[in-house]
């Protein structure tokens, strides 16, 4: 067990500059969220759970607030570390450097790497179908090729854009937010604009009995649920960059899932009102066969358009709040020095250039893998996005813990906001996280194997360079 670093430790050896204000915070909350889950996991959602149309609404309303219940309990460590890392300051903060280290091992190798290239690679399948319903590229193209490319052009391009400057992410991510959050108000009310006959008319609403392969299916369903919710703390991460950190980002955590809850339960309840659960369960992309259906080709392509922005938003906000991450444990560990550097626009250009670099290697690797055509019959961005939640739903677990462990062992320490209704809310997200967290054993075990034997080499690494490199 390695101790708890300090609370005195020494100064960090770079500072990156506060340039973000409370909107900028709030929209890298949301807009970080707010990607391609909402658009692609409704499908896998409706096969899981049957179709059913209340539980389904259920589970994004109770998943959305288990989610808040873990905003507010880190939004009270942001408060006390307003510093670059986010979950990695408060991992070492309350267990030591080690615990620390294999967060940010886990986010570089599986967790952000892994949420940039699935990221990435929903935008190559929706660009490349847009392009083919157009008419601007042929049908019988090699479209796998077609979206790799693009993924791997996104990827770069947002590398240099944030390395520019971190105002200039910031400017994309704030304009990108406001368009795929006004688009998800607009399928929830578009079903009511509409004059057509509401599809729930005939639909089940809760089955008639819970069985088990429902209770397997629900807990499948729930890690496309907290995928789509997945991202909301990012924001502590670059809490360092953020004007006012100890009320703003506390604000912006509380009032971004909130918000986020609100759109996303309005969205579902759209698609349900517009088509029944078997075509939402038949169809590749959920959110482009209700347009359809209800504004024709015009619809699909606008659909389409904007689960564009709504991806390339979310892309743009991993590469600019991932870096910070590495840029955080190198101001710890020596070995890892180069991370910490500032270029002179103040942006960890260094760390850009690597986690952007991995994720590109991660998409191409998918043909090796046997990724694209899929593990157990999944395609690359299902089997991509388990990765990358299942590794970090571990550690947001111990970050919420963390809470607890501050409470105890810094009982006086300053803390500008404190959790709202502590200690039964941490508790409530916690108790989830087990049932989550063994819901996906139970329903990808390989997968979750893989991604554990993969965070623990971290552990190897730590004892061979990380202990003895710290920096001082």
């Amino acid at each position: 067990m390695t101790r708890p670093a300090k609370a005195n430790a020494p100064p960090p050896i770079e500072t990156l500059p506060a340039v973000l204000g409370f909107f900028s915070a709030l929209t890298i909350v949301v807009g970080e969220v707010i990607g391609s889950g909402v658009f692609f996991k409704p499908r896998i959602i409706a096969q899981d759970t049957g179709g059913y149309v209340g539980l389904i609404l259920s589970l994004w309303v109770v998943c959305g607030l288990i989610n808040l219940c873990g905003a507010l309990a880190q939004a009270e460590l942001a408060g006390m570390f307003p510093h670059a890392g986010g979950v990695y300051i408060f991992l070492r903060e309350a267990y030591g450097r080690m615990w620390g280290f294999l967060w940010c091992w886990g986010e570089f190798w599986v967790m952000r790497s892994g949420a940039i290239a699935a990221l990435a690679t929903a935008l190559g399948i929706t660009l490349v179908q847009l392009l083919q319903d157009v008419g601007w590229l042929a049908a019988d193209a090699d479209a796998p090729t077609m979206r790799k490319l693009v993924a791997i052009g996104a990827i770069a391009g947002l590398a240099v854009v944030n390395a520019i400057g971190t105002r200039w992410g910031g400017a994309v991510q704030n304009v990108t937010t406001v368009i795929k959050a006004s688009f998800l108000v607009f399928l929830a009310v578009l079903p009511f604009m509409a004059a057509r006959e509401h599809s729930l008319a005939g639909e089940p609403l809760w089955p008639p009995e819970l069985k088990m392969s429902l209770l397997t299916g629900i807990g499948s369903a729930l890690a496309g649920i907290m995928w789509a919710y997945d991202g909301w703390g990012q924001v502590t991460v670059i809490a360092e960059e953020i004007r006012n950190p100890q009320r703003n980002v506390p604000l912006a955590l509380g009032g971004g899932v909130l918000l986020l809850i609100v759109l996303y339960t309005g969205a579902n309840l759209g698609y349900h009102l517009t088509l029944p659960s078997s075509q939402i369960a038949a169809a590749e992309v959920p959110a482009v066969a209700v347009t359809q259906a209800l504004l024709g080709q015009f619809g699909a392509r606008l659909v389409l358009s904007m689960i564009l922005v709504s991806v390339f938003g979310a892309l743009n906000s991993n590469v600019l709040v991932g870096p910070r991450v590495l840029f955080a444990v190198a101001r710890d560990h020596e070995f890892l020095r180069w991370w910490r550097r500032i270029s002179r626009r103040g942006t960890p250009a260094v760390a850009i250039a690597t986690l952007s670099a991995w994720s590109i290697v991660l998409i191409l690797a998918g043909d090796a893998q046997r990724l694209v055509t899929g593990v157990a019959g999944k395609p690359l961005f299902d089997v991509l996005t388990e990765y990358a939640i299942f590794g970090g739903s571990l550690f947001y677990f111990a970050a919420v813990a963390a809470v607890y462990v501050m409470r105890w062992r810094r009982p006086d320490a300053p803390r500008p906001y404190c959790c709202w209704g502590y200690p039964i809310v941490p508790a409530i997200f916690l108790a989830f996280y087990v049932f989550f967290l063994a819901s996906m054993v139970a329903a990808s075990p390989w997968q979750c194997l893989s991604g554990l034997t993969l965070i623990a080499l971290g552990l190897g690494v730590y004892l061979l360079l990380g202990a003895k490199s710290q920096s001082r």
